[in-house]
């Protein structure tokens, strides 16, 4: 969500506005996204089930509605749905671990390394280098 947020926000500078989906609304409003619609789906789910071509109309169209409608940034909507599974059902996380996971425990001071190296505009601001 981070490098989207700052993607969205260059695009948005640029005078486009944009929208994004989540499904973490803490992280998404650390990062200051413009405008995001969310919704309490599984990760790598947030448009709905595979095959429901109406469910996910409906969530695109609710997110068109966001960025016709948010007259500023940032703007937040959450949308009504809920996933058809009782949350104790539901598989929230996938299986198996993202590649990043077999990446640190292979390379322990990699990490460190590259986070050292890693420089962006926010991290210069909040860390006072």
């Amino acid at each position: 969500m981070r490098s989207g947020g700052l993607l969205q926000r260059e695009i948005e500078k640029a005078g486009i506005p944009t929208v994004s989906i989540s499904n973490i609304p803490e992280t998404t409003e650390r990062v200051c996204v413009p405008r995001t619609a969310f919704i309490q789906y599984p990760f790598g789910r947030q448009l709905g089930e595979v095959g429901d071509r109406s469910g996910q109309r409906r969530i695109c169209d609710d997110m068109c509605d966001l960025l016709e409608s948010a007259n500023e940034a940032p703007s937040y909507r959450h949308l009504p749905y809920e996933w058809p599974e009782p949350p104790e059902k539901t598989k929230w996380q996938p299986n198996t671990p993202p590649p990043i996971h077999s990446y640190r425990a292979k390379n322990p001071g990699g990490e460190a390394r590259l986070m050292k190296a890693y420089r962006d505009d926010e991290r210069i601001e909040y860390s006072g280098g």
